[in-house]
């Protein structure tokens, strides 16, 4: 099965789903990444934390503004990888064709919820990003980056 079409989830996508997304895209350039929010406020901005820590990382992610996660944005991904476990059931319980592709972003880690950073300190959110960073490394592995030197 081919995974071209990744899309990453989270509440508002505003935060952490935003960072995963730009953390693929330069991990995985042939495919195509995007992310949506199961709660988002369509073209909510990134929090100041979330925006510098893109920026410090190169993630092209200026411009990035909330997107409300929709069935044809569901049927288009091949791959759908969420932050916690109530995601994962809330999109399967919306569009049951999902199941199958929906997916914990640490899943092939700890298999644990990535916590919400929204409203908490730039320290918070540095350590939910190293998180992020370490999970979505993991995925691009799998789904076909190159191995690092």
């Amino acid at each position: 099965m081919s995974f071209n079409n990744i899309l990453c989830v989270c509440t508002g996508n505003i935060c952490r789903s935003p960072l995963a997304e730009g953390l693929l895209r330069q991990a995985l350039p042939h495919a195509a990444v995007s992310s949506a929010g199961i709660s988002a406020v369509g073209g909510g901005t990134m929090p100041q934390e979330a925006q510098a820590i893109a920026d410090r990382e190169g993630l092209a992610l200026a411009g990035h503004r909330g997107c409300q996660i929709t069935s044809p944005i569901v049927n288009n991904a091949d791959v759908i990888l969420v932050m916690e476990k109530g995601q994962r059931d809330w999109i399967v319980e919306r569009f049951p064709q999902a199941r199958g592709r929906v997916f914990l972003l640490s899943h092939w880690s700890d298999g644990r919820d990535t916590a919400d950073p929204f409203r908490r300190s730039q320290e918070f959110f540095e350590t939910i990003f190293a998180e992020i960073n370490s999970y979505t490394a993991q995925w691009a592995q799998r789904l076909g980056a190159p191995a690092s030197a």
